[in-house]
């Protein structure tokens, strides 16, 4: 019995074993008796990475969603500007390229008819100069002689009247002080022209009966004089005899007769 169930046996551990896959060990690493030896870096190494930055960076985290807007009226179209049209502009060569295709005659046309605009401006701006000028030296001229006529005609109503003799010396004086205020006419006589011809006419004629009346009533006043050192008169009036100077006075009130309605139209030349 001992000697049979001996195969027995082991032929079922064979039996087994067989049916029994084969389980594949993995070796064991060796371990080295001897730990590798450090080695220090080269001096041209340079790391990839710092020794300190982990291999796998971390992932930047997402932004925040922004919150949504909130809602707005819309804008009404009083308060939407208008939008300005841009400026058009015209190309210089827009200009000038009518002229340049104009042919060499009607460029000359062009030339002689734009010189004589010029030159028909040039004209009446010079004229419209002199008017101005000759209408600033009439109203001077009007003021000047109208002012002084104005004084002659004052000092008129103060001549005494003949024939005693002390009027007759006073007479004699204001005619002859009267025939001197013409200073004012004596300066505007170079422009005397500018007023209308019958006024300067009038005025000329005016200034010259005084005058005249005036050397006049000198002269009879010269001659009274020299009778009355003939006749050895001495301590007298050298003065007209009364009938020379009432001749003399209507003469002189014939000479201011409408004098002032010269006076009048001066005034109205200078406005």
């Amino acid at each position: 019995m001992p000697s049979r169930r001996l195969p027995l046996a082991t032929t079922l551990a064979v039996a087994l074993a067989l049916a029994t896959p084969a389980r594949a060990q993995a070796p064991e690493p060796a371990v080295p008796s001897d730990p590798l030896p450090v080695q220090e870096p080269a001096p041209e190494f340079q790391p990839v990475r710092p020794v300190d930055e982990p291999a796998n960076p971390p992932e930047p985290a997402a932004p925040a969603p922004m919150p949504a807007p909130l809602p707005t009226a819309a804008p009404t179209a009083a308060e939407i500007p208008a939008a300005a049209p841009p400026p058009t502009e015209m190309p210089p060569l827009a200009v000038a390229a009518p002229l340049a295709a104009l042919p060499a005659w009607a460029m000359s046309v062009v030339l002689l008819v734009g010189a004589f605009l010029a030159g028909l401006f040039g004209v009446l701006t010079a004229a419209q100069m002199r008017r101005g000028e000759a209408a600033r030296r009439r109203r001077a001229v009007a003021i000047t002689i109208a002012t002084e006529l104005e004084t002659r005609l004052q000092a008129f109503e103060a001549v005494p009247l003949p024939p005693n003799a002390e009027a007759g010396v006073f007479f004699v004086s204001a005619i002859t002080s009267l025939a001197g205020i013409d200073a004012g006419f004596r300066a505007a006589q170079a422009d005397l022209h500018l007023l209308p011809g019958k006024l300067a006419s009038h005025i000329s004629v005016h200034y010259a009966a005084v005058q005249r009346v005036a050397d006049f009533v000198k002269g009879q006043s010269l001659a009274a004089a020299i009778r009355m050192m003939q006749a050895n008169r001495m301590g007298g009036y050298p003065c007209p005899d009364a009938g020379t100077m009432r001749e003399a006075h209507v003469e002189l009130g014939a000479a201011f007769r409408g004098l002032d309605k010269l006076v009048a139209a001066l005034r109205a030349a200078a406005r």
